[in-house]
């Protein structure tokens, strides 16, 4: 049996090769499917919403953007850094384990969990912990909005070889599947040194995923199955968005 890294998050997120192999990502679409949210929740300027496992905040800057009081969490520490540059009297970013109780920030009207920043650890009661953390830090008839890969729609086409040029590094990787997770095999060549890296997230049904919300005192609303909130299809979509309410 393949031997899996259980803290590779806190090691990975936190380099400047993860930032560079993912400088991709799409600005635009982030901005259209927060606004597309916003709409769709009807969000109104002044509330407050968190955006869990933010990154580097470009979810949080788009919200922000709306007039909604923003607060942005991270394990990792170079990504909140660079979040913390866009600071503002309506937006606060800082460094958190989602597996801890985030209630010292507040209450909150929605809480978002978006690009499949989620499904990390070895042990389900993790994933339990981090969604009772959600239902505690809403305010009554709040919304959590969480964002995951639809696996169903990718496991037939593993494995998956890829590879990226970038200006300092040479990237490839294969994805493939091992004890209920998708893996992604990663090898840097950098400046004559090659470094490796593995990500790794839970294959969760849509099925699972309600429960988790359900078992903490969530009732799921909606499910979508794209950011252009088409509806989900286990088969062909590429993810699974969820919608609950604190009851």
């Amino acid at each position: 049996m393949e031997e899996i890294d259980n803290n590779w998050y806190k090691t990975w997120f936190d380099t400047e090769f993860y930032h560079d192999l993912y400088s991709h990502r799409d600005e635009e679409e982030a901005r259209i499917f927060i606004s597309t949210m916003i709409m769709f929740l009807e969000i109104h300027p002044g509330q407050r919403v968190m955006d869990m496992a933010c990154g580097k905040g470009r979810h949080s800057r788009v919200l922000e953007s709306h007039g909604l009081e923003v607060v942005g969490f991270d394990l990792s520490k170079q990504s909140i850094e660079k979040a913390k540059i866009y600071e503002s009297e309506t937006m606060a970013f800082d460094v958190h384990d989602m597996r801890k109780s985030f209630t010292k920030f507040g209450k909150f009207d929605v809480i978002f969990n978006l690009f499949t920043s989620f499904g990390y650890f070895n042990n389900i009661e993790d994933d339990q912990k981090t969604i009772k953390n959600v239902h505690k830090a809403l305010t009554t008839d709040g919304f959590f909005v969480q964002d995951y890969l639809n696996a169903a729609s990718v496991i037939d086409s593993l494995p998956q070889n890829g590879s990226k040029e970038t200006e300092t590094s040479n990237f490839s990787w294969k994805k493939h599947v091992a004890d209920g997770f998708i893996l992604k095999d990663i090898t840097v060549e950098n400046g004559g040194d090659q470094h490796h890296f593995q990500e790794k997230v839970k294959v969760y049904s849509l099925e699972e995923l309600v429960k988790l919300h359900e078992e903490a005192g969530l009732k799921v609303q909606d499910v979508f199955g794209s950011y252009e909130l088409d509806p989900y299809s286990e088969k062909e979509s590429p993810r699974i968005i969820i919608i609950a309410k604190k009851a």
